[in-house]
């Protein structure tokens, strides 16, 4: 009789997806040719503004290594920008740093670092606000506030603000003052995109919203009029205190189409019989009992309570939280259509330049980006984008990401700005010191030596 630990090993096993090999369609991203030329780009002052993805959050943390290869700094590096200021943390960051120890068997072994709160080191010698204005967990309101930042991020149990923000009594209130106190000459804005994805992230069970759209408060994404609202006040700040700058906006990609949603599969193998595959079950938003269905999502956070039997029957479902069904999901595509659609709108209207990052994660989703004889796609861990929390990006999916603005600078303001090979910068961090406990979450196909040097960073 198979015992108690050799049925979880063998579910472990089972619970794994294997990574398909794909035929990839996406063309090369061709990198300009000719002088390099900023156009009608003064680079003098670039500060970039949004939420982690604008930070370098990776892996469940923020820190230095990773900081160096946001977005923001790949961009700064390319255009020559003099000064780019990041609020440095150093390793391991403020989070809880999820670290990919090695690959056994073809399966990755996570371990986790421990929650850990750290300070800028450049916090005492940068005595003006940084470049770097991403907030991790930062809505659209975050442009805005100009609440106290100790207090905003007491109340939402988020260090960010304080630790991101310098003395609001000298540099100004809110994320938008400090910008403007810098005098931005160009600007990189990427906000929205948590005004929907917190809903989404959380199995639809929070949410933003405000609540007067006749839900109640944080149980839905934040409402389409609130949304535009604070876009127009955002935009019009802007245009009036920087009229000069130039400004690039990033929109709001499908939140399905990252590993936090997809990489779980929907019925899992039976650890007894591999070949019948079982329901998963869990608890409804009106608290019911259903097997998750085609078009519902078991979310990345699930797995731990898969692999301890909850989801196998309909009397021991996973919470709401870990599923984010077909009626949360028609919400949350609803709530970005409309926000980027007010995005595109307000972007035309202050004469911004919109970056369609949606584009890029369907792309990514759904035959893979090909640069420089490279393919990434979203899939998590091999598709080389994304990070271990199967939300935040790895520095080459950072380098996809500035690509898009850099062509969008390009297209716009004459300029002949050099793209980014994305296999110049690192992969995951490479396996190092073990952390306080390990996850072995499911089975991946990995190809030797194919994935190996696109996961790791090394040839």
């Amino acid at each position: 009789m198979r015992s108690e630990e050799d049925t979880m090993k063998h579910l472990i096993l089972l619970l794994g997806i294997a990574i398909l090999s794909m035929t990839f369609t996406a063309c090369d991203e061709d990198a300009p040719i000719g002088d390099p030329s900023n156009g009608s780009i003064d680079a003098s002052v670039y500060v970039a503004v949004g939420n982690s993805l604008t930070a370098g959050y990776q892996s469940g943390a923020l820190f230095e290594e990773a900081q160096m290869y946001s977005f923001p700094n790949l961009i700064a590096q390319q255009i020559g920008t003099a000064e780019f200021v990041q609020p440095t943390i150093a390793y391991p960051g403020t989070g809880d740093l999820m670290l990919l120890q090695q690959i056994i068997n073809g399966q990755p072994v996570i371990t986790y670092n421990g929650a850990n709160l750290a300070y800028p080191t450049n916090m005492t010698t940068h005595l003006k606000p940084y470049h770097n204005l991403g907030i991790p967990g930062s809505i659209l309101a975050d442009a805005i506030d100009t609440s106290d930042a100790v207090v905003r991020g007491t109340q939402r149990a988020n260090p960010f603000y304080a630790l991101v923000l310098r003395d609001q009594s000298v540099f100004g209130k809110s994320v938008l003052d400090q910008a403007i106190a810098l005098q931005p000459t160009l600007m990189t804005f990427w906000f929205g995109c948590n005004d929907v994805f917190g809903y989404a992230a959380s199995g639809g069970t929070r949410g933003t919203n405000i609540g007067v759209g006749g839900h109640p408060r944080g149980t839905m994404p934040t409402e389409r009029a609130v949304f535009d609202e604070f876009i127009k006040k955002a935009f019009g700040l802007m245009k009036l205190s920087i009229p000069d700058a130039k400004v690039l906006v990033g929109n709001i990609p499908n939140v399905t189409k990252n590993p936090l949603f997809f990489t779980v599969p929907r019925k899992i193998p039976n650890p007894t019989n591999p070949e019948q595959m079982l329901d998963i079950y869990y608890h409804t938003s009106s608290d019911n009992v259903a097997a998750v269905g085609e078009n519902d999502y078991v979310l990345l956070t699930a797995q731990a309570e898969l692999l301890k039997g909850v989801g196998l029957h309909p009397n021991n479902p996973l919470p709401s939280q870990y599923v984010l069904d077909a009626a949360e999901v028609a919400i949350a595509e609803d709530a970005v259509e409309k926000f980027n659609m007010i995005l595109e709108q307000e972007a035309a209207a202050h004469g911004y330049v919109l970056v369609d990052v949606n584009q890029l994660m369907s792309d990514l989703n759904s035959g893979g980006v090909k640069v420089a004889g490279e393919t990434y796609t979203s899939n998590y861990i091999t598709g080389g984008v994304f990070s271990l929390d199967g939300v935040h990006l790895m520095p080459r999916g950072n380098a996809l990401v500035a690509n898009y603005f850099i062509d969008a600078m390009n297209s716009a303001y004459g300029a002949n700005i050099r793209m980014i090979a994305p296999n110049t910068v690192p992969g995951f961090t490479a396996p190092s010191g073990m952390g306080k406990r390990g996850v072995v979450p499911w089975r991946l196909s990995v190809d030797f030596p194919t994935d190996f040097h696109r996961i790791f960073g090394v040839q």
